[in-house]
């Protein structure tokens, strides 16, 4: 798709088609489309995210891969806690601590706002840009399901050369895991992959 355009052309292209096609055909595999314009912007960024310093990054994970019988804290301002004693051994929380051990400005596990609203929780996009605008960071890495970066991500003006959310907060350099689904429960991601995200650099 679009092989044709140059890269710096290729994210701009595809996220401003996003909404014309799908009004245009309704049976438009949007979840292929995403992972075509995540794989696009990856390519995109790339250069810039890996000679970011580890100290000049964020790390946001979901709360939708957190272990089953997971005993974390929701806290409004720091997302899902893990417990000093936790002893489950899971994934996502290893992440966080390897991002954290790199050197990483910070780790968050985002949880959902309407889900939790009881707890005064932010809605995600909120959550994420409060602490973008807090810590400065120059680049970002975001775990999420197809869904939610469409719904939330996805458009034309949060998208620069000069890096994403442009004029709904501070400009950082991204790189995008994306979930294997967007199932809220029993949500899975190539670890792998997201390890070397984290890892990356020049």
């Amino acid at each position: 798709m679009l092989n044709f355009l140059p890269a710096w052309l290729t994210l701009p292209v595809l996220v401003m088609l996003y909404k014309p096609l799908c009004r245009l055909l309704p049976g438009l595999d949007r979840d292929a489309y995403v992972r075509r314009t995540v794989e696009a912007g990856n390519r995109f960024y790339a250069r810039r995210f890996r000679r970011t310093l580890y100290s000049q990054r964020l790390l946001f994970l979901p709360y939708c891969l957190r272990a089953a019988n997971c005993p974390t804290i929701i806290d409004p301002e720091q997302g899902l806690v893990c417990p000093p004693e936790c002893e489950l051994g899971c994934r996502l929380g290893e992440m966080r601590r390897l991002a954290l051990n790199l050197g990483y400005r910070d780790a968050y596990i985002v949880v959902s706002g309407r889900l939790h609203k009881q707890k005064g929780v932010l809605r995600s996009r909120n959550f994420l840009t409060r602490r973008i605008e807090e810590h400065q960071p120059r680049g970002v890495i975001g775990c999420l399901c197809s869904r939610d970066l469409r719904e939330k991500y996805l458009k034309p003006e949060t998208i620069a050369a000069k890096g994403t959310l442009g004029q709904h907060g501070t400009p950082v350099i991204p790189q995008v895991c994306l979930l294997d689904n967007s199932r809220c429960r029993g949500s899975q991601v190539n670890w792998q992959h997201l390890e070397q995200l984290i890892r990356s650099q020049d």
